[in-house]
């Protein structure tokens, strides 16, 4: 799944950019990491193997006389083998309405019976069913067997609680139409049919669904094989039967109007984009991308997809409303719309961009995750690493414009770097055996660590062994289950094969791996560089932004150049670090050296003094003389180390001065992101923060003069429009005169009827509103509303929150708790109303105060509302915080959510005390940043000519 990221303050958070808000990662590791040594009881026993699942399903979206309205009936049939002796009772998962008649029968048909007084019990703790066998009959090692279940099951009243759910739009016709579709991953196959509901087991799947004969045309994971006449006012659709799968990929979509608005007209190389009829002009790029993604992906993984079953589809349908980005169920893969939808004058680039990624992304599941799945979700970088890796490396393959080989330093490469640093952080490997633990897991860890695991590894052994691995991983377990031995079975054979590890004597590829998968976090390599004799002694740590210990060694595949000949494309590793500390002997020279070439290594990098001190002064001359990847992630790395303690800031902002005068995206993304982090910390003390504010426009007028307020045209470089995106956004939230003035007149232009570009709506639609009336926020409203673009709309509502008008906020409030935001929005939705305006957070309390019920049920569960509290305490001052506070004690006992709501409070006034702490020593860095950058030739002669004059 794409972007998925389901528990706690996780999912909102990370739908929006982490620098946005100002509450730690540790913090929020601390809230969902909870287990307990009882949960295994949550996992099926392995003692039958399901090999072929038929369900069928029987809508009901109006009442009957014995149905209510959005249920439906089921009737499973499940083929297994016995896999051992004496089974006297089967035990499947269910979390369905009713179970209804039960029977269990041997290959020849003949019943076997069940115990009279307790045929079966639902174990709701553990969401099992336990079907009980008469004393005395066991099943035999080996045996088959079919168990059928007819059962009641719910559509689920929005995407978040996934199962089956229900959906609807207006249409153009100003009808509500309505759909059910399905969303089985991780835990919820169990909300559709009693099933055997673990990524390990795998079965092929017959699906049957009887719906109303008014309807259009049900999709599913195949093509159907048969349709009906009506009969009682229903039409009977029995599909081809899937590949073997594992139950979470079986996926329905029923609707009355859904239909084809995109289609590549290939018989043998299908590729459709499904949606609602009025979304018909908005499915053309995702069908440019969808085809030359898959080829690709066929060609470098040696699988054909349409050879992965016979009647193959690869349909892309487009939900109005969806828990996730993406999910990649076989056959017809389901997005939200702003995933998949593009509208031309609509959408900005960051979506049209990730409709792309994303696309790969979920296609990359076909092979990783589909036809060979993680054996549990312990390990499910198995599936989300792999796709997560190919998100950018496929789709950047296809369209070499949007410079994704590079973006992937920046976007996964860094994230996974601030995400694994706090002292709670999960390894890739972590046991989870709860559905809350399962849904936890989805995580950026599993996701963006283990693609920048991937990514290191492809430049470490060579990209044809990195290739080769994956070939002989899929075609060994193909259809099966995997483990991260299997995995590492894969590199090993492909590095012995190809000798790619013949230099370093010291490296075993599985322990390599296993260092990697099975310890959390990553180190920082100290280098300390002898000028005069050329030795570098390197020393190795883990690297926390707070407190912490480890003596964990990695195995590190050092790069590096120097100024005397600098090489910025030699990516493979000339050393490989497999001790605490390693030595390097170079040519002596009195010159900067920088480790970590093109940043494809997973590791950060902090040096002594003066080699920092020579990076600046080089940066300083001129900032092309360091390639941008590693200029990026000089960015990263010195808000990191300036954060955990590492650096000074004096020496930070010494280096950081380069800014000044660099106007590459690369640069500029990290670099926001790192003084949002800093600025967040001080929106407790004004003044502090005026003044910050600034210095950070002397930082930010060389890429504000180059890229300029207006949007280009569209042959720019999309890094370059990207560029503008962001900086504009950074810009005009700190209060960038020129920013604001330009986006409070493109507002004022829109209100009176003009149209604004949407690469730059996000910062013009904020500062309009910050000083804007009620009468132009109900401009906004108004075409919020009207909107047939789901990523149009979504920046619409986040323009919404920038209002600081009391009637605006109160009304933004109400509307949230409607229809007129979607459930999966509302989360973030809130968010969008504490950054908007500080002062909106102290009115949104008062808020949360009155309607907290109904809020919780709007997010759907306390899960969502600990987001809202979380996001809330970060963005309140002390007053705030004290009558946060006050209310929570007041209610403990009826919030659900106090102990989340402590934490949160905690957390916000550690974040104030650190800023009070560390605000004169950044002012004062930041202040004097540039006269401590000279040359170190002239440090030299100062030094002598004190010498001379002593």
């Amino acid at each position: 799944m794409a972007l998925l990221l389901k528990l706690a303050i996780l999912p909102a958070l990370l739908a929006l950019a982490w620098a946005d808000f100002p509450i730690d990662a540790d913090f929020l590791s601390d809230i969902v990491d909870t287990r307990n040594d009882d949960d295994v009881k949550y996992r099926l026993p392995e003692s039958l193997d399901p090999v072929h699942c038929e369900i069928e399903i029987t809508p009901h979206f109006d009442a009957t006389a014995d149905r209510p309205a959005f249920s439906f009936d089921g009737i499973v049939t499940i083929n297994v083998i016995a896999k051992e002796d004496g089974i006297n009772s089967l035990i499947l998962q269910e979390n369905v309405r009713e179970i209804g008649a039960i029977t269990v029968t041997e290959e020849n048909g003949r019943l076997i019976d069940l115990n009279p007084s307790s045929p079966f019990e639902r174990l709701t703790e553990y969401q099992f069913l336990k079907i009980n066998l008469r004393s005395g009959v066991t099943l035999s090692k080996n045996g088959k067997y079919t168990i059928r279940i007819e059962y009641v099951g719910h559509m689920n009243e929005t995407p978040l609680s996934r199962g089956m759910f229900r959906g609807s739009y207006v249409g153009k016709d100003g009808k509500t139409h309505w759909y059910a579709a399905t969303h089985l991953q991780p835990t919820h196959s169990r909300q559709l049919f009693p099933s055997f509901d673990e990524p390990g087991f795998k079965s092929t799947f017959k699906i049957i669904v009887n719906r109303p004969a008014n309807f259009a045309d049900t999709h599913s994971n195949m093509y159907a094989e048969s349709r009906s006449e009506p009969i009682n006012g229903l039409v009977k659709e029995v599909f081809y039967t899937t590949p073997r799968m594992s139950a979470y990929l079986v996926t329905i979509h029923i609707s009355d109007e859904f239909t084809i608005i995109a289609d590549n007209g290939d018989a043998k190389r299908p590729y459709r984009i499904l949606a609602r009829p009025d979304a018909a002009n908005q499915g053309q790029y995702a069908l440019e991308v969808g085809p030359p993604l898959t080829k690709w992906l066929e060609e470098y993984l040696g699988k054909p997809y349409y050879e992965m079953a016979e009647n193959m589809k690869n349909d892309q349908i487009a939900s109005p409303f969806w828990a996730s980005g993406a999910t990649e169920n076989w056959g017809l893969v389901t997005y939200r719309e702003l995933r998949l939808l593009y509208e031309e004058g609509e959408t900005n680039v960051v979506d049209k961009m990730s409709i792309g990624t994303i696309t790969a992304h979920e296609l990359g599941h076909k092979w990783f995750g589909n036809l060979v799945t993680a054996r549990w979700w312990d390990n499910v970088w198995i599936n989300e690493g792999y796709a997560s890796y190919f998100e950018y490396f496929a789709m950047d393959a296809v369209d070499k414009s949007m410079d994704l080989a590079d973006q992937f330093n920046i976007m996964y490469t860094q994230s996974a770097l601030a995400t694994d640093s706090s002292a709670s952080t999960r390894a890739l490997q972590h046991t989870v055996n709860t559905p809350t633990q399962v849904s936890g897991h989805f995580s950026g860890i599993s996701y963006s660590k283990g693609a920048a695991l991937l990514n290191m590894l492809k430049h470490f052994l060579g990209e044809n062994t990195f290739k080769k691995s994956l070939n002989y991983y899929l075609d060994e377990m193909k259809y099966e289950y995997a483990n991260p031995d299997d995995v590492f079975r894969g590199f090993a054979r492909a590095v012995q094969e190809d000798g790619a590890l013949t230099q370093f004597t010291n490296v075993n590829i599985t322990d390599f791996l296993s260092d990697w998968v099975y310890e959390p976090g990553y180190p920082v390599i100290n280098v300390d560089i002898n000028m005069n004799t050329g030795n570098i002694y390197i020393e190795q740590e883990r690297f926390f932004t707070t407190t912490g210990s480890s003596n964990q060694v990695w195995p590190l595949p050092l790069t590096y150049t120097s100024a005397s000949s600098p090489d910025w494309s030699n990516t493979r590793a000339s050393h490989v670090m497999t001790s605490k500390s390693y030595n390097i002997t170079k040519t002596p020279a009195h010159e900067w050296t920088i480790f970590n070439v093109k940043q494809n290594g997973y590791y950060r990098v902090n040096y002594d003094t003066h080699n920092w001190e020579l990076i600046a002064e080089a940066l300083q001359k001129d900032v092309n003389a360091i390639h941008y990847l590693n200029r990026a992630q000089i960015v990263d790395d010195v808000f990191a180390l300036m954060r955990s303690g590492r650096m000074t800031h004096a020496l930070g902002f010494q280096i950081l001065d380069f800014l000044k005068k660099d106007v590459s995206y690369y640069s500029w993304y990290p670099a926001i992101s790192g003084f949002n982090w800093l600025r967040n910390r001080f929106l407790h003390l004004p003044d502090v923060l005026a003044e910050f504010d600034e210095i950070l426009y002397k930082y930010l007028d060389a890429a504000v003069t180059d890229l300029g307020y207006e949007a280009a045209d569209s042959n720019e470089p999309l890094t370059r429009t990207l560029n503008r995106f962001y900086v504009m956004s950074f810009a005009c939230n700190i209060g960038h005169e020129g920013c604001v003035q330009h986006a409070t007149q493109k507002y004022t232009e829109m209100v009176n009827g003009g149209k604004v570009d949407p690469n730059i709506r996000r910062h013009v639609y904020c500062s309009g509103l910050r000083q804007g009336s009620l009468a132009q926020w109900k401009v906004l409203q108004v075409l919020y509303l009207a909107s047939n673009n789901q990523a149009d709309e979504v920046v619409k509502l986040r323009g919404l929150g920038c209002t600081s008008d009391d009637q605006a906020v109160k009304e933004y409030l109400e509307m949230v708790l409607t229809d007129a935001v979607k459930a999966q929005d509302r989360v973030n939705a809130f968010t969008y109303l504490y950054m908007g305006d500080r002062g909106n957070a102290q009115k949104a309390l008062q808020f949360i105060k009155t309607n907290h019920n109904q809020i919780r049920e709007a997010v759907v569960g306390s899960v969502r509302f600990n987001t809202v509290l979380a996001n809330l305490a970060a963005y309140t001052d002390e007053e705030g915080l004290q009558d946060m506070e006050s209310w929570l004690e007041e209610n403990k006992d009826s919030i659900p959510e106090y102990s989340v709501g402590v934490s949160a409070v905690a957390s916000a006034r550690a974040n104030m005390a650190w800023g009070t702490q560390n605000a004169d020593s950044i002012l004062k860095a930041a202040r004097g940043s540039a006269a401590m950058v000279l040359p170190t030739a002239l440090l030299l002669i100062a030094s002598l000519f004190a010498l001379l004059m002593k």
